[in-house]
């Protein structure tokens, strides 16, 4: 009779894809634990935690925005050395000349 009233695995699986984790998600987390920590200090070891993991997250998204930042000003270098290496080089193609100029 007990073994009717047991959860089936398959219930406990998750349907839906796992979100990343980003400081976002973790501060929303952080807030949540400091409302149980309020009520019962077992959770503090849970809210420190969540705290250094928050800055880790937080100076992990800055070095990307920071790499990312740098990425766009070398391609944006890079196309500019293509531009005018283009129409100052010997191999910059000819202008266009009409048939009767020839």
């Amino acid at each position: 009779m007990l073994l009717d009233m047991a959860p089936s695995r398959q219930s406990a699986i998750r349907t839906e894809p796992a979100r990343p984790v980003d400081a976002a998600r973790i501060e929303a987390a952080l807030v949540k634990v400091a409302v149980l920590v309020t009520q019962d200090s077992a959770f503090a070891p849970v809210f420190e935690r969540l705290e250094a993991e928050l800055a880790a997250a937080v100076k992990k998204e800055e070095q990307l925005s920071e790499a990312q930042r740098r990425a766009r000003a070398l391609l944006a270098q890079r196309a500019m050395r293509a531009t005018s290496s283009a129409t100052c080089s010997s191999d910059a193609p000819l202008p266009y000349r009409s048939r009767s100029s020839r």
